[in-house]
């Protein structure tokens, strides 16, 4: 994905991006006389199971930063490769749930769409949780500079 690692900004632009194109769609959908969008309470939970398994994932390279454990470099750019993909994901879905909460929250008190909006609500905090379970781990994936090539690079300059 990307070579310098994915940066917060990026993370959090993407998730506003999702959240206020699902807003606007949700306005929209609900303002036409349709019936809002549903979503399970089960889609929290899942999103939380798959934070922790990029994290249980992960914790090898957090193992190997402290000199506990070897990981092999294809293992290491696939435990990154995940990380990211999990934080993109998390920011577009966490963006698309917390919108659809937000374009229920006018109608908060009216038939049963309280309810709705914590639904849609948790299930963005489970998106959120894998986001930062995907930066996190990104982070754990960092490799310290050497100081031997630092010490070359400053002699041929």
């Amino acid at each position: 994905m990307l070579d310098r690692g994915l940066r917060l900004p990026t993370v959090l632009g993407v998730l506003t991006v999702a959240g206020v194109l699902s807003w606007g769609f949700g306005r929209w959908w609900i303002s036409g006389g349709h019936s809002p969008l549903r979503v399970g309470w089960f889609t929290g939970v899942l999103l939380l199971g798959m934070a922790a398994v990029v994290v249980v994932t992960g914790r090898r390279m957090w193992r190997m930063r402290h000199g506990r454990a070897h990981v092999g470099p294809i293992v290491a750019e696939r435990i990154l490769r995940l990380a990211q993909a999990s934080a993109i994901t998390g920011a577009v879905v966490a963006g698309l749930y917390l919108g659809q909460a937000l374009a229920l929250a006018p109608d908060i008190g009216y038939a049963g769409r309280g309810e709705l909006a914590l639904a849609w609500s948790v299930a963005g905090l489970g998106a959120i949780a894998l986001l930062a379970a995907g930066m996190v781990v990104q982070w754990w994936c960092r490799v310290d500079d050497d100081d031997d090539e630092e010490s070359e690079s400053s002699t041929l300059s």
